[in-house]
């Protein structure tokens, strides 16, 4: 199922690269800014995300997961997460920007999804977990916001604030492992990504670059191999 479900994200992949190419998210002041080319990489991307998603959720073992109605809502809000994450990538690696109307019915359709697993059977607890890694993950963020600002840069937006409430709540309904392990993974990534950027010359040592893509590539290591490790140790 996981990877049926990957090929036809793929497929449906295509279109959105394309939209995606035609910039419709930019700024009147970022149409100078160049533009970056065929985004070939998308569908592939959503693809594969989408499968380790759909795998994660279907044939992991998780308490938050007790039983195929909570799958299938989680599946939905999981599919609908992915796609956004990725449209939201392109756009931040091209304009470093995480644009609010992608952001806003992002969040809103998390909190529809979590709260319609948790009535469905998923309980009350990895909802409030959800909400509470949600508030957690953004709070934490909008210190590092502030400080950011602080010291006189913008290394750090109020889009990735938004962005850390979206991923911990994901996160979070999974655990606090998952959620703390995530937001880590995000800063390792970002780390390694920020170095390659300086080794390879695409950026200078006080130039801003995009950081929601490490953050969601953090995420989903943090999703995928938190049980895995935990497997592990038992």
């Amino acid at each position: 199922m996981p990877v049926a479900v990957g090929a036809v994200a793929t497929v449906l992949g295509i279109p959105v690269g394309r939209w995606l190419e035609a910039t419709t998210y930019r700024k009147p002041d970022e149409d100078d800014v160049p533009h970056p080319g065929r985004r070939w990489w998308v569908p592939l991307v959503l693809g594969v995300v989408t499968a380790f998603v759909v795998h994660r959720i279907w044939f992991v073992p998780d308490d938050a997961v007790p039983g195929w109605p909570v799958a299938a809502v989680l599946t939905a809000t999981g599919l609908v997460m992915t796609l956004s994450c990725v449209c939201l990538a392109a756009m931040d690696l091209d304009v470093h920007r995480l644009p609010d109307r992608i952001m806003w019915p992002t969040m809103g359709f998390l909190v529809a999804g979590v709260s319609l697993a948790a009535l469905v059977g998923g309980g009350f607890e990895p909802w409030l977990r959800s909400l509470l890694a949600a508030v957690g993950s953004g709070g934490f963020y909008f210190l590092l916001a502030l400080l950011s600002l602080a010291r006189g840069s913008l290394a750090l937006g109020l889009g990735d604030v938004k962005l850390a409430v979206v991923l911990g709540g994901v996160l979070g309904w999974f655990g606090w492992p998952e959620t703390l392990a995530g937001i880590y993974a995000g800063f390792l990534v970002g780390g390694l990504f920020a170095l390659a950027l300086l080794v390879g010359r695409r950026v200078g040592w006080k130039d801003d670059f995009a950081y929601g893509p490490p953050m969601m590539v953090g995420a989903l290591l943090g999703l995928l191999l938190v049980p895995q490790a935990v497997g592990g140790l038992l």
